[in-house]
């Protein structure tokens, strides 16, 4: 299965290649670079707690491929969560945009907030009583509810930031799986090796994980999730929402 994707995959590489065709996501921007991570332990989940279970989780979208996922994962019958923006690549108050984040909802994937505009709430210069009061209004109207679980961009955090969300009752979630998708958004074997460092090492079995890739990634959309996905189904692993996969049964969202 996994051949068939790859196979696809490079078909999908050269076709963009002539288009004269980019990641969506700049390259220069190091938006998952080590040294810029600012992050607190603590308060933040990086992994579930579910023996062998794996959350594989998307950031950055609605996206115009969400929709294409959204029907392999159907047909896989396979849940993931999603981190959505309000304001980054797409508007997600536009309806063709909040049609997608809907269909997720429904069709039992989990919707996280991704803050507004995805700026670094690790920065004091940051509002995040606006970047989150945004996404939550919004997400009301599209689904009647508010996410309780978010993910700070670039996977950033404060002790003020944490301390804020905490307070406003707001789970945050990072990862330990990271595929650096947005780094080589058409070198699926490349992002493909985030997953392989970690589980083919037998000390992993039995153990859980929370991987990262981008919707926003056109090729992330169409090829590498399904990639990504038989890999994990392979090894033996749950799919799973995040909320699921740390034993939330009910507190995903709140009105």
């Amino acid at each position: 299965m996994i051949n068939k994707y790859l196979a696809a995959a490079a078909a999908f590489a050269i076709s963009l290649s002539s288009l004269g065709l980019s990641s969506p996501i700049p390259l220069g921007a190091n938006q998952h670079s080590p040294e810029l991570l600012k992050r607190v332990p603590g308060d933040v989940i990086l992994t579930c707690t579910t023996p062998n279970s794996f959350a594989v989780t998307f950031d950055d979208g609605p996206s115009l491929w969400t929709h294409e996922l959204l029907d392999y994962l159907a047909i896989k019958k396979v849940k993931v969560t999603f981190f959505v923006n309000g304001n980054n690549y797409n508007l997600i108050t536009d309806p063709q945009f909040a049609s997608v984040v809907k269909r997720a909802y429904d069709e039992g994937h989990q919707i996280g907030s991704h803050t507004w505009s995805h700026k670094d709430i690790s920065q004091p210069s940051t509002n995040l009583t606006s970047e989150m009061g945004q996404l939550d209004d919004a997400l009301l109207k599209i689904l009647s509810v508010r996410p309780v679980y978010m993910r700070p961009p670039y996977g950033n955090t404060s002790p003020a930031a944490l301390s804020w969300l905490r307070e406003h009752g707001y789970k945050v979630v990072n990862w330990n799986v990271d595929t650096n998708d947005w780094r080589h958004p058409l070198d699926f074997k490349a992002d493909l090796e985030g997953y392989k460092h970690v589980l083919k090492k037998p000390s992993t079995k039995g153990k859980s994980f929370i991987s990262l890739q981008h919707d926003a990634e056109k090729g992330t959309a169409q090829v590498f999730s399904k990639l990504a996905i038989e890999y994990v189904l392979s090894k033996g692993f749950n799919i799973m929402p995040v909320g699921q996969c740390v034993g939330d049964t009910e507190g995903w969202y709140r009105k």
